[in-house]
């Protein structure tokens, strides 16, 4: 586990996504993009920045950015920048569904080479399609 606010902040270094011309400077009416990669993550309530050579981590409030000094509050952002890796399974998102008798009865009723299509009109029967197997 880090022991400090620095060690916290050299291991989202390597978390942490890098951008290109991510720094703009404006002088007078220009704007200059400058030539470093920036390295950011950011969440609701927290900021990690690194340019190199230096890196910081902020929280953000509505006073702007504020520098973030405590291991206590180092340990919260990152667990605000975790993204999880869990995606959801097929199983889960399609769970069983019952089909009610009479509908199972009418879907049996459709003729063989025809199959159901909704349209503007409603639903409807169509022919199905017969697509020739690719010859290798």
């Amino acid at each position: 586990m880090p022991k400090s606010v620095e060690q916290i902040a050299k291991a989202l270094k390597l978390k942490a996504e890098p951008a290109k011309n991510g720094l703009s400077v404006r002088v007078g009416t220009k704007k200059y993009v400058l030539p470093f990669e920036v390295r950011l993550i950011a969440s609701d309530d927290y900021l990690f920045v690194h340019v190199p050579p230096s890196a910081g981590l902020m929280k953000i409030t509505t006073d702007g950015l504020k520098s973030v000094t405590k291991v206590d509050e180092a340990e919260n952002a990152v667990a605000t920048f975790r993204q999880s890796r869990k995606r959801g399974s097929k199983a889960a998102s399609s769970a069983k569904v019952e089909v009610p008798e009479e509908l199972k009865a009418a879907l049996q009723k459709i003729p063989a080479g025809y199959k159901l299509a909704y349209g503007p009109t409603g639903p409807r029967l169509v022919r199905s399609r017969n697509r020739a197997k690719k010859s290798k």
